[in-house]
């Protein structure tokens, strides 16, 4: 059970991290052009790093016969693969469409975008949430 506590610390110790540091630097440092080629580059690893950490916790849930933390650990790797997979390209495409003057793709780019946000959150509160109930639990 500590070895998925361990795991779910690093998740939102990453999560964290990214929300806290890294848009302020790259907006701070970059151009808006460079900033979008920049976020480009790095939301699709971010994701994947954070699928894969997100398995290696489901597989240490299942081995630990974790009930709701297997659950919990399978939403995030979930939310993971939807935010890399389904929502990030869409998210750019809708960019790029309104970059281009189209009004319709500025709405859904921020509806995505505000559903990709969520999600990331749910995440979040699902890590912490293991790493509290581990650090809490009676012993």
């Amino acid at each position: 059970m500590a070895l998925l506590a361990i795991i779910h610390a690093a998740i939102a110790g990453f999560m964290l991290f990214f929300t806290a540091v890294v848009p302020q630097a790259a907006f701070k440092t970059l151009s808006a052009k460079a900033v979008g080629a920049f976020l480009r580059v790095l939301f699709p690893r971010l994701f994947l790093f954070g699928l894969a950490l997100s398995l290696v916790a489901s597989g240490a849930a299942l081995a630990a016969d974790a009930g709701w933390q297997l659950h919990v650990s399978l939403a995030v790797a979930a939310g993971f693969a939807v935010n890399v997979f389904v929502l990030t390209p869409r998210i750019n495409l809708y960019r790029d469409r309104d970059l281009e003057g189209d009004a319709a793709a500025k709405r859904m780019f921020g509806l995505l975008h505000l559903a990709s946000v969520a999600i990331f959150l749910a995440q979040l509160a699902g890590s912490l949430a293991i790493v509290g109930m581990f650090l809490y639990a009676p012993v």
